[in-house]
């Protein structure tokens, strides 16, 4: 059996709950939503897009009925950390696992992607595996090791950048925020012609006390 990002669709990381996507993946969302009754597929809910400058996913690459959260996550070898890059990845890092935390919660199914769904969706899925608690409390059950073994029996060449890899584990020892205290989902109207058809408004994540949470 081939693994990784082949164009053959998500790949299952928690199912039903949790999948893995590249670009690829992401852009071709509708059809795998029109096409799941013969791939297989769940009827996606949320996408966390952690590689939105080099994957500007447009409007009409947006399914409707998707939640969506663009992250521009940096993929740089090297970061020191407590440095600007470091805390920056971080950041982005809570706001992925929060998000997917969302949507599980929620009853949801959640794809993570990045440009080549390796590192910085990799790094993502790390910090979730790790991190996530299930409704009794108790977490899913994975080592550091065992996340990472996991993550690449499905893509082998995942978390080759070892410096995010590390910002990812760090997480581990400082557990996302509750979501309702620092940050909140709000709304977004993406950008389109006036003529445009209507879709449903995608949300971001912004720091804010003053906004309800949506989900």
């Amino acid at each position: 059996m081939d693994h990784g990002h082949r164009g053959d669709g998500p790949l299952p990381v928690w199912p039903p709950c949790v999948w893995w996507s590249d670009a690829d993946g992401a852009r071709r969302l509708q059809h795998w939503q029109e096409k799941r009754s013969l791939s297989g597929l769940p009827h996606f809910t949320h996408l966390c897009n952690a590689a939105a400058q080099a994957v500007p996913l447009t409007l009409e690459e947006r399914a409707a009925d998707v939640s969506y959260l663009d992250l521009d996550m940096r993929d740089e070898e090297g970061m020191t950390p407590g440095t600007g890059t470091w805390l920056c990845a971080r950041r982005d890092l809570h706001r992925a696992v929060a998000f997917v935390d969302a949507a599980v919660a929620s009853g949801g199914t959640v794809l993570v992607n990045c440009f080549a769904g390796m590192n910085r969706s990799g790094a993502i899925l790390l910090a979730w595996l790790l991190l996530h608690r299930q409704s009794d409390g108790t977490c899913l059950g994975f080592t550091p090791d065992g996340a990472a073994a996991h993550l690449r029996s499905l893509e082998p060449f995942a978390l080759n950048n070892q410096s995010l890899l590390d910002c990812a584990l760090s997480l581990k020892d400082s557990p996302c925020p509750p979501l309702g205290t620092q940050e909140h989902w709000i709304l977004r109207l993406p950008e389109r012609p006036a003529a445009a058809p209507e879709k449903r408004v995608v949300e971001e994540l912004e720091d804010s006390e003053d906004l309800m949470p949506l989900i």
